[in-house]
C-alpha cells in the first residue's frame, strides 16, 4: 500500500459541508439564475432547463434555511428571490466552477469532455 495514502488529512467539516449545500442536485444552477439580480420562480424554471417546480420549490427552501436566498414578498405581489450576503459570497466559486465546466465538463452526464488544456 503506498504510504501517501495513509498521510492524507480528513476532510474539513466545513468544507464538506459547503459542498453538499452547494452541490445538492439543481441548486448551483438556482444560485447562478439568482446571481443576475431577483428573480421569480418562473425566471428560474424558466432559465434551468428539467428543473421541476416540485424540486425547485424544495431547493429554494433549502437555500433559504441555510441563509444564501430570501424571498422578497414586496416584489411585484407574486415574490422574488435574490441572495443574501452569504449568497453573494459564491460569486467568485461560481466563476471558477463556469471556468471548469467550459474546459472540462461535457454536456451528456458521463461523455468525454469535448475539449482539454493542452499537455493534459
Amino acid at each position: 500500500m503506498d504510504r501517501r495514502c495513509e498521510q492524507r488529512e480528513p476532510v474539513c467539516q466545513r468544507y464538506q459541508r459547503a459542498a453538499e449545500i452547494v452541490g445538492r442536485r439543481w441548486s448551483a444552477a438556482v444560485i447562478r439564475v439568482a446571481f443576475d439580480g431577483p428573480v421569480r420562480f418562473t425566471e428560474i424554471r424558466s432559465a434551468v432547463e428539467g428543473l421541476s417546480a416540485r424540486l425547485l420549490t424544495e431547493r429554494l427552501r433549502e437555500l433559504e434555511e441555510e441563509g444564501i436566498i430570501e424571498r422578497d414578498p414586496g416584489a411585484g405581489g407574486a415574490g422574488a428571490y435574490r441572495l443574501t450576503a452569504k449568497g453573494r459570497a459564491l460569486w467568485q466559486v461560481v466563476r471558477e466552477l463556469e471556468a471548469w465546466a467550459q474546459t472540462w465538463a461535457s454536456q451528456a452526464p458521463g461523455g468525454a469532455a469535448e475539449s482539454r488544456p493542452e499537455g493534459t
